[in-house]
């Protein structure tokens, strides 16, 4: 690298470090907006905004946060979608599962990791017999990747909790969705994902990809590749997603981005089938689009709509694994998911 293009690297790198605290202190000041420790929250918002938590290097400082969340868990091990709601559904106790183990990777407290066992014992309980995960408000192929991933982060961390149950169910789940693959290397639901793009965004990134990290027992590679490709036939020539769903094209730019980097590493003539779009290129318009639509803080959920917490803490998550990414390190980003140590 040149001492010009190392330069270039070195104020990108800053540029990205400054717009990603900018929006992180954004949604600090609005913290009754989502933190459990004001008062009872969506869940969803609360996953997302400790998902930022742990991206922005800040999770010993806010542990309170994690011990809120976890101080919220059902008896069954499960998280309802309102924290002051009673019904466990399985979408939502996912993701505050994944918070929990990833929170206490780094905070090490006997609450948390006994929150987290609980979990694994709800997903254990809930699964069907063909390896799917049901939740009303979502689709069961979109229901099924986010314990798959939970148990992605348990087997990647070293939890030891039911350790052979967890693998017998995590494999079963795996075979689920790979299964439902389409021919043109899609996920489709006719009711909750037509356009099949967000449900594959969501599938090879929370579900399948990690599998090249633990051992490759499922062999993913070529299903991954295969829905990457959908997603690059899918993306619009500005660079956006699903008719300009914010949502959506951040789902698809960072499922990109961690998918990419790990074919790269272990399958890399996987990414041939890809042709010129294997340089890559579509990730950086699909990022700039999203830059470019950014409000004065935060994000909305089409271009010029109002500004949403929830929408900011993709943003956040969007850009500190964006950095990652640029940075050419399979590990590194794959971090951000949980799925290395």
């Amino acid at each position: 690298m040149s001492d010009l293009q190392e330069e270039s690297a070195r104020n990108e790198a800053g540029a990205l470090e400054r717009l990603t605290r900018a929006e992180w202190d954004y949604l600090v000041r609005e913290r009754n907006g989502w933190s459990l420790t004001v008062g009872p929250q969506d869940l969803e918002l609360v996953a997302h905004a400790l998902r930022c938590i742990l991206h922005v290097d800040e999770t010993a400082a806010r542990a309170e946060e994690f011990e809120a969340l976890a101080a919220v868990q059902n008896a069954d091990g499960g998280f309802a979608p309102e924290s002051d709601h009673d019904e466990s559904t399985v979408w939502v106790s996912a993701f505050c599962g994944l918070m929990l183990i990833r929170g206490n990777r780094i905070l090490r407290r006997d609450g948390l990791a006994a929150s987290v066992r609980r979990a694994i014992d709800y997903f254990l309980d809930t699964q069907k017999s063909d390896g799917r995960w049901t939740d009303p408000r979502w689709a069961d192929l979109d229901t099924t990747s986010h314990p798959v991933s939970f148990f992605n982060v348990v087997l990647a961390l070293g939890e030891d909790h039911r350790r052979a149950d967890v693998e017998r169910s995590w494999s079963a789940g795996l075979r689920f969705i790979i299964e439902a693959q389409a021919a043109d290397g899609g996920w489709y639901d006719p009711d909750f994902h037509p356009s099949g793009i967000e449900i594959t965004a969501h599938l090879i990134q929370d579900a399948l990809i990690a599998d090249v990290l633990l051992g490759n027992r499922a062999g993913v590679a070529s299903a991954c590749a295969r829905g990457m490709e959908k997603l690059v036939r899918d993306q619009a020539p500005g660079g956006s997603w699903d008719e300009e769903n914010v949502d959506h094209t951040m789902d698809c730019v960072r499922s990109t981005m961690l998918v990419a980097r790990l074919l790269e590493s272990t399958a890399p003539r996987e990414l041939d089938r890809l042709g010129e779009a294997k340089s890559l290129g579509f990730i950086e318009k699909g990022f700039a689009w999203i830059l470019a639509t950014k409000n004065g803080e935060g994000w909305g959920d089409f271009p010029g709509m109002k500004s949403n917490l929830e929408r900011t803490c993709d943003g956040v998550d969007t850009l500190r694994k964006y950095d990652a990414f640029r940075r050419s390190d399979a590990t590194e980003i794959a971090r951000f998911w949980g799925y290395a140590r």
